[in-house]
């Protein structure tokens, strides 16, 4: 009865629809805004990329969400390093949990979708403390923000 369960639960996170990501996303701040944009999914593969304005410093992070024979792998690449996978573990048709407890920080990514906006948060654990960081996307560009 149990692998009755985790195969069922497997497939789900296997099969797990990431359309819900696609699009532009926006979050405006005082001191600058955090732009995402999401490609796909198709044939398996979703594409992205993040710009993050932040007191006048530029920061970018290329995103890929690719299916694999084990399921979804996020791979993520922050200001052009080696990209780090991080698997999906709970999914759904509007939220999706990718973890890799052995990178410490961020050793989880959350995006979630709550009508017109997308929640994103990584968590993890620097020097043996929690550390959490969380974003609320609406659609739009960073243009939306009146900020260039």
């Amino acid at each position: 009865m149990f692998a009755l369960l985790l195969a069922a639960a497997t497939a789900a996170i296997t099969d797990a629809d990431l359309t819900f990501l696609s699009g532009d996303w926006r979050q405006c701040t005082s001191d600058g805004f955090v732009e995402e944009r999401w490609l796909g999914p198709r044939e398996g593969l979703a594409v992205g990329a993040n710009l993050t304005l932040r007191k006048g410093k530029a920061m970018f992070e290329h995103l890929r969400i690719q299916r694999e024979a084990d399921g979804w792998t996020y791979w993520a690449s922050p200001a052009g390093k080696p990209p780090v996978p991080f698997k999906l573990v709970e999914g759904d048709a509007n939220h999706a949990v990718f973890a890799n407890p052995e990178h410490g920080f961020p050793a989880r990514i959350t995006y979630m979708r709550d009508g017109n906006e997308l929640l994103a948060k990584i968590d993890g654990t620097i020097s043996g403390k929690p550390r959490e960081e969380s974003w609320r996307f609406t659609a739009g560009t960073a243009a939306d923000c009146g900020k260039r």
